[in-house]
């Protein structure tokens, strides 16, 4: 019980927070609530610093001296039911939120419920305890703390009638007066906490219903709850606050680890801590035992444990707790999983198989028996109990550590050949999905031939070339993981396939800081294989990688082979676009001459092919090489007919190309207006295309020659159209013309760095 001085410094406290109190007395948070609570004698030293923190004018230090312990009066003690709590470390974003909703919420009708979720091991009990610890001293009728078992190795989810019983016996009702039922003695409980400041915290939930008969009615209580699902019902229901604890940040993290392991040793390998938090994710547990694991080890250094973690086979292992093995991540993560059904449990596990990161609704489908819409409803119900990460609309992704779990759990669950299976759908998958968005993104280009898949389910539908184009954005790096598992499984013909009908995105997209290796990886792939076929054409799209990436030699080799190649098949296509490969290179030596021999070549074959299309646009490569060689009036006849050409067939994105070299002719004659005209031209013809990083450069480019002009509104009005388009592709050269944007104000434009040759 606390005496006069601790219900006065409470008083007097106000809604001060315990934390903010403790650093302007400098006594610990738990000092100030144990002499507010009665179990510590308050000393004159503590009450002058309480009377300077408080400015109250001595009252403290004079009350001190005549402080008694208050008397019972016949009451029932006031319940103080809170467990010890460790030191909060970071979370200061949440413990600000759930500050700021408690007092917003004070002139509610009814009782302020605030609901913590987040998956096992995040901080979610520690985290309750010690936000109630520092609030407690707003509810002076008492504070009551029961475990629900929700998730539990050994029990099942306690019952709310019985913990409603525990309740109402803390509040003194004897047990010839307990009702019989749930509903009588949520009743009752109403009935007795009406008009108190009462504090219930409730962990460990499984669901709302388990919940709701323990929320009081009176506006004074605050009920807190945690859970590894989202309690949705209770906001709708409840008007709940409802908040998910996310892993540590970077810095919460080493801070953890700093707190457990001490500041010298983490200062003497910073590289390795850096890299122990990164390897458990952030997780609180997981980061708590790996620092356990040194702090109890002279031996055992920061650098030894990061090479242990870095074996995803044996990380779950390392992640274990000698002396608590209920405490180890793999124990907490399997209470969550046993939760599940079956279905949802057998899509977990499949999902580690995954090649990427995160993915949305449409591929898991594979994995799934039944309906898009039941496979959507299983990743919620996962997403729910924090077993996945929902990243974005429709999108999901795991926490590594439970990653790993779900891989031990498929490995141990699912056969050798249901592995397989699943893996090989879900790549098969990405096959037809890709060959459906470049269809939609160039419905009249032609297209390898590349052996069927069927999956069993339907790809997506791209209803314009936009969402083809998105939804190659979305999965950009799934799509590079995909090519280098299949690669690595020998599924030949998604390895070789992924890179081929994706070859005009990758193009325009210029990702090859991402696809690089993979692309090396399946052309190996095809080489072990003796795919020479295939070989010529992952040989021409890594030369269009290295030529954007500048490292010419590797693309010369590139193209040189599957020239090779294809005259070995006897292969026009082929040695078509590898002259072109060849003069593009040449191109970027400033060897025109010899680039315009190889464009000839290549103009010759498609001649003898018959395909207009690649006439026209080989016959563009070739114009520019004139342009580059100065024989501006030869450069500008081949475009003409190029363009009439590809007017003729459709070919918007292919025009638009050529109408821009056009331009870069008339402006190194010098005819800026007519640079601009021939601009606005191919940016016309580019606003039905997909190439959403070319028209960017065109808008960037019309800014240029609009200020070499003097024109700086018209300047200004493309640059900052170009900014915004290539801010939402996320492409750094955004930063560039935000520069010369900011330049018109303060002074001299820098000049625009070189456009890269087509």
């Amino acid at each position: 019980m606390p005496g006069a001085f601790g219900e006065e410094l409470r008083r007097l406290r106000g809604t001060m927070t315990l934390r903010a109190l403790a650093q302007l007395s400098h006594f610990s948070s738990s000092h100030i609530s144990n002499v507010e609570n009665g179990t510590k004698p308050p000393t004159e030293a503590f009450a002058r610093a309480c009377d300077a923190a408080l400015a109250t004018d001595g009252a403290l230090t004079a009350l001190v001296q005549v402080t008694t312990k208050r008397a019972a009066h016949g009451r029932s003690p006031r319940p103080a039911q809170l467990p010890p709590s460790p030191e909060l470390i970071g979370r200061n974003a949440v413990l600000r939120a759930l500050d700021d909703q408690l007092h917003h919420r004070r002139h509610l009708t009814s009782a302020t419920v605030m609901a913590l979720d987040g998956q096992a091991g995040v901080g979610k009990t520690s985290l309750a305890l010690g936000w109630a610890h520092e609030v407690k001293h707003l509810f002076p009728d008492g504070a009551f703390f029961a475990d629900l078992h929700g998730f539990s190795p050994d029990e099942e989810p306690v019952d709310a009638t019985d913990v409603l019983e525990n309740v109402l016996k803390a509040l003194g009702v004897p047990p010839d007066a307990m009702p019989a039922t749930a509903e009588s003695r949520s009743a009752l409980l109403r009935t007795r906490l009406a008009d108190t400041r009462t504090l219930l915290v409730l962990d460990n939930a499984s669901h709302a219903d388990q919940v709701r008969p323990l929320i009081p009615a009176a506006p004074g209580c605050l009920v807190l709850v945690t859970s590894r699902q989202r309690l949705a019902a209770l906001a709708v229901r409840h008007g709940a606050f409802c908040v998910t604890i996310d892993p540590f940040d970077r810095a919460d993290a080493l801070a953890l680890l700093r707190d457990v392991v001490g500041g010298t040793r983490v200062d003497a390998e910073p590289e390795a801590a850096e890299q122990i938090v990164e390897l458990c994710g952030g997780l609180p547990l997981a980061v708590r035992i790996a620092a356990e694991r040194i702090a109890s080890s002279r031996h055992l250094t920061l650098t030894g444990l990061a090479e242990e973690l870095s074996d995803v086979d044996q990380r779950l292992d390392v992640l274990s707790s000698d002396d608590d093995v209920d405490a180890a991540v793999r124990a907490v993560f399997s209470w969550s999983f046993r939760a599940l059904d079956a279905d949802a449990a057998r899509l977990f596990r499949l999902l580690s198989l995954h090649p990427g990161r995160e993915f949305g609704v449409a591929c898991p489908t594979v994995l799934s028996p039944g309906q898009p819409s039941k496979t959507a409803r299983l990743l919620n119900m996962l997403a729910r109990g924090h077993l996945l990460q929902e990243v974005g609309p429709h999108r999901f992704r795991f926490h590594d550590l439970l990653r790993d779990y779900a891989t031990e759990q498929v490995e141990a669950t699912e056969s050798v050949e249901e592995i397989a299976a699943a893996r090989r759908h879900l790549l098969e998958w990405y096959l037809q999905a890709a060959t459906a968005a470049s269809h939609a993104m160039s419905p009249d280009r032609p297209f390898a031939q590349l052996k069927s898949v069927d999956t069993g389910h339907a790809p997506p539908h791209f209803a314009t070339p936009g969402d083809a184009v998105m939804w190659c954005e979305t999965e950009l790096t799934n799509l590079a993981a995909a090519t280098w598992q299949a690669t690595a499984l020998e599924l030949n013909t998604v390895a070789v396939g992924l890179p081929l009908v994706l070859t005009d995105y990758l193009y325009w997209r210029n990702p090859w800081s991402t696809w690089l290796v993979p692309l090396k990886a399946s052309l190996n792939q095809a080489r072990r294989q003796g795919n020479v076929t295939a070989q010529a054409f992952l040989l021409s799209n890594l030369a269009n990688g290295y030529i954007d990436q500048r490292r010419f030699e590797e693309a010369m080799q590139c193209v040189t082979e599957a020239l090779e190649i294809c005259q070995r098949l006897k292969n026009p296509q082929g040695r078509l676009w590898s002259h072109v490969g060849i003069g593009r290179v040449l191109q970027a030596h400033e060897e025109h001459d010899e680039a315009v021999e190889h464009y000839r070549w290549a103009l010759d074959l498609a001649g003898e092919i018959g395909e207009r299309w690649s006439w026209a646009v080989v016959n563009s490569y070739l114009s520019d090489a004139y342009r580059a060689l100065g024989k501006y009036d030869v450069a500008l006849d081949g475009f003409d007919k190029s363009v009439t050409v590809l007017r003729e067939l459709g070919d918007r994105q292919a025009e638009s190309c050529a109408l821009d070299r056009i331009g870069e002719v008339h402006r190194n004659m010098g005819n800026l207006r007519s640079t601009v005209a021939y601009l606005e031209e191919a940016l016309a013809a580019s606003e039905s295309v997909v190439d959403l990083w070319g028209r960017a450069a065109l808008l960037r480019k019309l800014g240029d020659v609009q200020h070499e002009l003097g024109e700086d509104d018209d300047a200004r009005r493309a640059w900052k159209e170009a900014v915004q388009m290539f801010e939402d592709l996320g492409d750094a050269r955004a930063r560039g013309i935000r520069a010369r944007l900011a330049a018109l104000h303060n002074g001299p434009v820098p000049a625009p760095r070189p456009e890269p040759q087509p």
